[in-house]
């Protein structure tokens, strides 16, 4: 049993044993003219649908709202549509809800971030559980879908014109992600920002127009669905090799498939 809907409290406890939760975290923020406010969560809950098929995972309701993004990393005041979750209140939460997965019942979590921003605050959230004893017999995973992905791969697929992970926001991979995990969302405009912003730098006052082009932090030109097709194999592949290494999950045997040699 892999669907989160067909729990219910007396059987939740026995289907939880040996299964992995996978735990999609995203936000709610601008992402251009071509993309939906969601695509932080529809990337890792579109991700983590895929390892049904390749391991004993349970997915569970996303987190769809996240951390403050400034306006040099894809967010701010200047574009209608972003909501903000005070950090503070974000790690709270979400020691909340991995601690009452814990006390559920399951042992092996597995957290996949969408958004960059919320990156401090589950780890945060994840240490004060280890404080109060509440990881205690768990394995866990907390991971952006990007840290799978490999340079030889950014370079394969854009050579010298991937402009880093800071300026990755509506641009090539995520515009790409979209067109391969849910094409209907994106819409035809394909907006290009000549000089990406460089990292770790606040700024105020900030100048909208120097940081972003319609929000579009890098190009979104590039992108293509065979591009976000193998974006996705590489994240999924590699986040299954990450799991079996840290939790020793087997692979899910697909149905009519046979165990002998």
């Amino acid at each position: 049993m892999n669907s989160f809907e067909k729990l219910h409290s007396e059987n939740v406890r026995t289907e939880a044993e040996g299964a992995i939760l996978v735990l999609p975290v995203g936000a709610v923020e601008q992402h251009g003219p071509h993309l939906p406010l969601t695509v932080d969560t529809e990337i890792p809950v579109r991700i983590a649908s895929m390892l049904v098929e390749r391991l004993n995972v349970i997915v569970a309701p996303a987190v769809p709202y996240g951390a403050r993004s400034l306006p040099q990393s894809g967010g701010g005041p200047s574009f209608p549509g972003t909501i903000n979750i005070r950090g503070s209140v974000l790690t709270e939460y979400l020691k909340d809800v991995i601690g009452g997965y814990i006390a559920t019942g399951f042992r092996s979590i597995v957290i996949l971030n969408g958004h960059y921003e919320n990156e401090s605050f589950i780890f945060e959230a994840l240490e004060l559980c280890r404080q109060e004893g509440k990881l205690e017999g768990t394995k866990i995973i907390a991971i952006g879908w990007w840290s799978l992905v490999s340079n030889a791969t950014l370079q394969k697929l854009f050579g010298d014109r991937f402009p880093g992970w800071h300026a990755e926001h509506a641009s090539a991979c995520e515009t790409s992600l979209m067109l391969h995990l849910r094409s209907d969302l994106v819409g035809p405009t394909r907006v290009d920002n000549a000089t990406p912003p460089r990292p770790g730098i606040y700024l105020f006052p900030t100048d909208p127009s120097r940081i972003s082009n319609r929000g579009v932090l890098g190009s979104s030109s590039p992108a293509t669905a065979e591009i976000g097709i193998a974006l996705c194999e590489e994240i999924c592949s590699q986040l299954v090799a990450l799991v079996q290494e840290h939790m020793g999950a087997a692979p899910t045997r697909k149905k009519g498939a046979s165990t002998e040699r």
